[in-house]
């Protein structure tokens, strides 16, 4: 081979290996614009549901829960063992509340103490809601909370089905202290499952939404109800059938009155993949002329690692929990946004779906859920932000109850990313900024200064950050985690583990 080609081949080499080495640090710049006047929806709550033995009874629980991750919204499964035996029930409320065993029930009373203590620990703000899984075994076709059946559809059933839901509601205040802020009739309505699962028509849904919206008129219940807590959405299939139920309810106009907002999970259908932006503004879109709120209710499935991709290619790593939230919130325009569960106190190590194992808050999944439930808080209105996912950055914003501003940057790409803000007519001098990688779970950042109603901040390659004006902002600091158990009240310590 002749010494010039040899020599040319070097040199097209280190050429290549030049431009790979500074793909790997920069990209091309990205500029966002935050427009404070175009206004989206508010947002009620961020937080997660409780589920399995998610171990309430851990004092940390409370502490890591309200104040580390922030969290302002609780799900809770109302289980239909409530009441052991089959009762009949009349038209007295309090007399039906009576029948139902609040204290010492596993897993319910421990829920509801942990309500409890969460709404005051928020000082009201935590809002709890509360879904059906299965109503009590005898108003359904099978006579068993598991395995699917229907609710009898007779008009002597509905009646005690919307008693039933009227006690339980009215019973729960009453044990716990606490309101529950909403109610759902029916998790995933379409589905017979193993555990405890009802399967309600489009038709059968909404005449059980009449009965309870009535019997909760009539007896002064403030209680919401929501749903339809179907699957999610598809973008097809899955959102015909999720329509199926909210046409349903929009056409009957007492439904239509008696339903505050809608509730939907957040899956695609596969699941666990995620719904994407398309299938989420699809269904923003359908829905949109309905004058109601959606809520995201119950989504998990992400792995622990911060970056990965499942069996079909898809990404479904830590970074992607952030990622679904701005999905939901963005695309979505939900209010609310709830994870499965913040810990199940079965895995010592974080699960597909948890955020945490054995409560351990430098998990990168929790700290991804972490930027978006701490900061953004109940009252926050999202603002626009654009563009959306420029060379791989998601950008949101919110204007908090306090006038504070929150952005949220996301960078999915494999580059370090030259980020500039341009916040028009702001009043803001400075943000603080917190960062979530790979090698680091949550890092605090030196204040970025606005210069000329903008910030400049290169984001690190597959990367959260969030950015929090400083001015009127009434943020708390962030407790180190082996500070947290220092701040537990004491009657967390009344909650127990089940014994086997």
């Amino acid at each position: 081979m002749l010494p010039s080609i040899v020599n040319l081949r070097i040199a097209l080499v280190a050429l290549l290996l030049a431009v790979s080495a500074a793909r790997a640090q920069t990209t091309q710049p990205v500029s966002i614009t935050v427009d404070q006047a175009t206004r989206f929806q508010t947002i009620q709550g961020l937080g997660t549901g409780v589920a399995s033995d998610s171990p309430v009874w851990n004092p940390l629980y409370l502490q890591v829960f309200t104040q580390d991750l922030g969290a302002s919204a609780l799900r809770i499964d109302l289980t239909a063992d409530i009441i052991p035996n089959q009762v009949t029930l009349g038209p007295d409320l309090q007399a039906n509340t009576n029948l139902f065993n609040f204290q010492g029930n596993y897993p319910q009373t421990n829920w509801g103490q942990f309500a409890a203590q969460a709404y005051k620990a928020t000082n009201g703000q935590m809002k709890i809601i509360g879904s059906i899984f299965s109503p009590a075994p005898w108003l359904k076709s099978n006579d068993s909370q598991d395995n699917g059946g229907n609710l009898i559809q007779t008009p002597a059933n509905l009646t005690q089905f919307a008693r039933y839901m009227a006690a339980y509601v009215k019973g729960f205040q009453q044990a716990y202290g606490v309101p529950l802020y909403g109610v759902s009739i029916q998790n995933e309505p379409r589905f017979a499952e193993p555990y405890p699962s009802t399967v309600y028509s489009d038709a059968q849904y909404v005449a059980a939404i009449d009965a309870v919206g009535a019997e909760f008129a009539k007896d002064g219940i403030t209680t919401k109800i929501f749903g339809p807590e179907d699957v999610g959405v598809d973008g097809g299939f899955v959102t015909q059938q999720t329509m199926g139920y909210i046409n349903a309810i929009k056409a009957d106009p007492a439904a239509s009155n008696y339903v505050s907002f809608y509730g939907i999970h957040g899956f695609s259908g596969e699941a666990p993949a995620p719904a994407d932006e398309a299938n989420w503004a699809d269904y923003a879109n359908q829905i949109s002329a309905n004058g109601k709120e959606s809520w995201q209710t119950e989504y998990s499935g992400e792995n622990p690692a911060w970056i990965h991709t499942d069996t079909f290619g898809r990404p479904d790593g830590a970074i992607d929990v952030a990622l679904n939230m701005h999905e939901a919130l963005t695309y979505g325009n939900e209010s609310a946004y709830l994870y499965f569960q913040l810990d199940d106190g079965d895995h010592t190590t974080t699960s597909t779906t948890t955020l945490t194992g054995s409560l351990d808050t430098s998990s990168l999944k929790y700290n991804a859920a972490k930027h978006y439930m701490k900061f953004i808080r109940p009252g926050a209105v999202r603002v626009a932000a654009t563009p959306d996912n420029p060379s791989g950055v998601s950008v949101d914003a919110f204007v908090e109850p306090d006038n504070s501003l929150t952005i949220e940057l996301i960078n999915t790409s494999a580059y370090d990313t030259p980020t500039s803000i341009a916040i028009p007519g702001t009043t803001y001098s400075s943000f603080a900024e917190y960062l979530t990688t790979a090698t680091q779970p949550w890092a605090v950042l030196p204040n970025l200064t606005v210069s000329s109603n903008s910030l400049s901040l290169t984001l690190p390659a597959e990367s959260i950050v969030t950015l929090q004006s400083l001015a009127g902002s009434a943020a708390a600091p962030v407790p180190e985690p082996a500070a947290l158990a220092l701040l537990v009240p004491a009657s967390l310590l009344l909650l127990r583990r089940r014994h086997s």
